[in-house]
Parts: C-alpha cells; sequence; structure tokens
C-alpha cells in the first residue's frame, strides 16, 4: 500500500487538474494548469506533514477507556470531540497559515511560470497592500 502522504498528494494533484479544467470550461480564460498542478506536486506534502504535527500538539479527539463488563474481552474506547483543540487548530489555520498558504500560492504559482522573482514579489505585495 502506498504512504498516505503520496496517496494525498495525487489526490490533491488530481483535484487541482480537475477545478483547473473546469475553470477553463466555464471562463474564457486560460488558468496556468501545469504550473497549478506542480505547485500542488511541491505544496501539498509539508503542508501534510505539517498537518500531522498539528494533531499531535492539539489533538481533535480524546480517548478515553471505559471499564465494561464484557466477560474479559477487554474495554470500550470512547473518542470525544476536543472543542477546545479544534477550534484552537480552526483558528491557526483560517488566520497564520492562511496568510502563509496564500503567500506561498501567489508566488509560487507565477515562479512556475517563469515570471522573475521581482515581479512575483510585487504580486504578492499587491494582494496585501491594493493600491
Amino acid at each position: 500500500m502506498a504512504p498516505r502522504i503520496l496517496v494525498a498528494t495525487l489526490q490533491s494533484a488530481f483535484l487541482s487538474l480537475c477545478s483547473s479544467l473546469v475553470a477553463t470550461y466555464f471562463t474564457n480564460s486560460n488558468p496556468p494548469i501545469l504550473a497549478l498542478v506542480t505547485f500542488t506536486l511541491l505544496s501539498t506534502p509539508p503542508n501534510y506533514l505539517w498537518q500531522q504535527k498539528i494533531e499531535k500538539l492539539l489533538p481533535g479527539y480524546t480517548t478515553r477507556k471505559i471499564a465494561v463488563d464484557d466477560g474479559g474481552r477487554g474495554v470500550e474506547v470512547e473518542k470525544k470531540l476536543n472543542v477546545k483543540n479544534t477550534a484552537m487548530k480552526f483558528a491557526f489555520d483560517q488566520t497564520i497559515l492562511a496568510l502563509i498558504n496564500v503567500t506561498l500560492f501567489i508566488g509560487g504559482v507565477r515562479l512556475l511560470q517563469g515570471i522573475p522573482p521581482n515581479e512575483c514579489l510585487q504580486a504578492v505585495k499587491e494582494v496585501y497592500r491594493p493600491d
């Protein structure tokens, strides 16, 4: 069986390709499909690993063993949503991590299209400081 990170990366690349093709069909634009798929292949593994690390630090679910008289076959485990950890992860993901990912996306896709780095940086600046 393939490693989960590989499966997640390939699934993300496939979804990126599909969304680019749908965008091409419904708009009169030609998105940089190769650059978008390549960026997805490059950015998914670090994001996947980061999410794994965050889940270890702030588990979304806590488990609790429940003593059950089941004839000695073991104990049942109850999984309960940890609302505090989930809210913290959500807030962090939608603020700081979103800022980082959007910045890397804007600059990275342009770099993959062969646009000079100074123009990529300017594009990032325009998103956060429009004229």
